[in-house]
Order: C-alpha cells, then structure tokens, then sequence
C-alpha cells in the first residue's frame, strides 16, 4: 500500500507512522515528496523513530547508522538526501534514539535548523513571486495573460478561457501555497523550540 501524506513536524510524521503501525501496517520505504510504502504486518511490538542529521559527513554517516543497527534498529529508507533518517525496530523497553537530555536538546537544535532553512526557502520563492510587476495574487483576473481576454465573446472567449484557466489557477494559488508553508516552517521551529524546554533543567 502506497500513501501520500505531507508534514511539516517531525514529530506528528513519527507518530502517524506509529498509528499506522498500531493499525497492522509497517512502513517499508519513504519516498521524497510525501510518498510512503506500507505492508500489512501482525508484529505489532515494533516502534519507529525518526531522526534528522543533515551535516553528517560520509564517515559520520556510516558510524551514525552502525551504532544503531548495534542496538537492534533497522534503516526504512537506505539514502537520506534530506537528513531525516526513518527507524524500526522492536519493541524492548529501550525504544528511544537518545536517552539524556543533551542529546534531545541537540536533536531539536537539528530540528530547529532544518525548519529555518525550509523558511527561508519558501520566504526566497514568495519574494520572487511578488517581485513580479506582472502578477498581482489579490485578483485572479490578474492571473490570466492571454491579451484582451476579458473582451472576447462567444466561442473565442470561451476556448481562451479554458485554456489559459489551469495555468492562471496555479499562478494565482502558488504563492498562498508558498506564504503557507513558510508559515508553518516557522510555527513548527517555534514548536521545536517550546519542545527544548522540558529537557532544560
């Protein structure tokens, strides 16, 4: 089984991958772009962990994850190219990556990072996008280029219409879709920063 599903915190993507898992449904790879590879299961006594090290070097990389395949735990996804690291194991009373407070601390210093670097992505394209003398996003009329459009009638209105509409649909939803996601970039660095607090003593 094959779903699609797009998250923004780490966190809520761990425990919907645990949800799943509680329901009879594994998750066997993680596919860039919110696709995930599900299998039924009835070992219900496993657990997944994710963990985001984007700075590890190939050296790092490759102690990173024998240290926890030492510890029993088993790669969902071979090749990270985003840093986020998907993990499986069963369940044994140790079912935590990091076990001190320091090491949370670091991994939502990590978390808060990559959020920040997602933002300010997002903040460039949206910038772009309303630097566009061409293109005002308040008014989806705005949207359609076609010269003289809204003073065709008939059958030429309506083919230019429907031509252009999928395209000026995107032009005109496409930076909301970006002012959207750096808002929640920023609202989940935030959530991270709030989450450092607990282990703070």
């Amino acid at each position: 089984m094959i779903k699609f599903k797009i998250f923004f915190d780490i966190e809520k993507e761990e425990q919907w991958l645990n949800h799943m898992l509680s329901k009879g449904w594994v998750c066997t790879n993680v596919i860039s772009g919110g696709f995930y590879t599900f299998k039924k299961t009835v070992d219900l006594e496993q657990v997944i962990r994710i963990d985001y090290q984007q700075d590890l070097k190939k050296e790092e990389r490759t102690n990173y994850k024998q240290l926890y395949e030492d510890f029993g735990w088993q790669t969902l996804k071979e090749k990270s190219y985003d840093g986020c690291y998907y993990w499986l194991k069963r369940k044994d009373g140790n079912d935590e990556l990091f076990s001190d407070n320091d090491s949370q601390i670091a991994k939502y210093k990590r978390l808060m990072k990559h959020s920040n670097n997602w933002a300010i992505i997002f903040f460039i394209w949206l910038m772009m996008f309303y630097s566009n003398d061409n293109f005002y996003p308040f008014n989806i009329k705005d949207a359609y280029f076609t010269p003289g459009l809204w003073d065709k009638e008939g059958f030429s209105f309506l083919f230019s219409f429907l031509f252009e509409t999928p395209l000026a649909i995107m032009r005109f939803i496409l930076p909301w879709l970006f002012l959207a996601t750096f808002g929640m970039c920023v609202v989940t660095y935030f959530r991270y920063r709030k989450s450092i607090q607990q282990f703070i003593q």
